[in-house]
């Protein structure tokens, strides 16, 4: 018997890699509100502020790879399809 493979969906791999881009830029941010925080004594406000931070920029990231992938999905979806005469005058 010969072997099936799987495409996998590119939302799919998308929302695997949004989960660890989310966390790594948390994580990243937050890191540098701590450091921060314990050079200048300022404890939470930039821990707090980097977290935020994070959250925007992962977010961010992931609004424009959606974009990027809707824009692929549909320059092909138009490439698939014949495109339609325009409405008026016929050729005789």
């Amino acid at each position: 018997m010969f072997k099936r493979t799987r495409e996998r969906s590119p939302y799919f791999l998308l929302a695997m890699d949004f989960g660890y881009t989310l966390l790594a830029a948390i994580l990243l941010f937050g890191f540098i509100g701590w450091y921060v925080d314990n050079r200048y004594s300022t404890a939470p406000w930039f821990m707090l502020a980097g977290g935020g931070l994070g959250l925007a920029v992962g977010f961010n990231s992931l609004f424009r790879k959606l974009n990027l992938l809707e824009s692929k999905r549909k320059a092909a979806r138009k490439q698939d399809t014949p495109e339609e005469e325009t409405p008026g005058r016929q050729p005789r």
